[in-house]
């Protein structure tokens, strides 16, 4: 239905958010400021992203219950394809207020020890060693993807080894800070600066992260470009290639 509806461009965008949802392992949070991030991520609009997500929510292909009650994007056929793909996995960590399902069958997977199906377990099992290992990992990664995407967006190369780029992150992770938190001020201050010749030199680090400035940023709304008149005829063509009735088009 996305794709009769919204053409290529809504199938994109439910590509996208079924890679999200991998990524994070079997659903992905979807709030206000999610919403935004996403948006700019695949460059069509929120309100494009708000219709292709509604579209899937009245299918079913996501769970309107959770989403509602939790804010998640998530579904029955998310959590067994993860299970599955962690079926070896003594500890399986899924929250138990998300859960859709039970359990799954694992027979079909040959590696399996055991023809039992995956079982859940709440609470992983982890030796002190292993957390400090991941947790070493993991902040390594961060750091790499929060200067990378700041230096994607504005064309600059700023260090992710650097230390006092380091001291900044690790400041508002500890304050309860995620990954997209850091994206949306690198997208919202890009938005508001990256195009003023005079304000783009403080898309920096020591700017965008400081303790007294990253909770407002974080607060704001991105500019909205300027309205092209040539959307609309853009947009015209592509509704008439996709086999549409042109007079059904609407120029509002």
């Amino acid at each position: 239905m996305v794709v009769a509806k919204h053409g290529m461009r809504g199938f994109g965008i439910l590509i996208r958010l079924m890679m999200e949802i991998y990524k994070n392992g079997y659903f992905y949070q979807w709030g206000e400021r999610e919403r935004h991030v996403f948006s700019m991520k695949v460059n069509e609009s929120v309100e494009l992203v708000d219709e292709v997500v509604e579209e899937c929510l009245k299918w079913g292909f996501f769970s309107r219950e959770l989403y509602k009650s939790y804010g998640i994007l998530t579904s029955k056929g998310f959590q067994k394809r993860f299970l599955l793909a962690t079926s070896r996995r003594k500890g399986i960590v899924i929250k138990p207020e998300f859960l859709l399902i039970d359990s799954v069958n694992a027979d079909n997977n040959h590696d399996n020890d055991d023809d039992n199906p995956v079982q859940l377990e709440l609470l992983p099992a982890e030796t002190p060693q292993k957390k400090v290992k991941e947790k070493k990992v993991k902040e390594t990664n961060i750091y790499e993807q929060i200067i990378g995407y700041l230096n994607k967006k504005t064309g600059k190369n700023y260090s992710a080894k650097s230390e006092a780029n380091k001291k900044l992150i690790n400041g508002r992770l500890s304050e309860g800070r995620t990954i997209d938190d850091f994206y949306y001020v690198i997208d919202v201050k890009c938005s508001h600066w990256l195009e003023d010749e005079k304000m783009c030199e403080y898309l920096r680090p020591s700017t965008l992260f400081r303790p007294s400035k990253f909770d407002e940023y974080l607060n704001q709304a991105p500019h909205k470009k300027k309205a092209d008149p040539r959307d609309k005829e853009i947009a015209f063509r592509r509704w008439v290639e996709e086999g549409n009735d042109e007079n059904d088009f609407d120029w509002s």
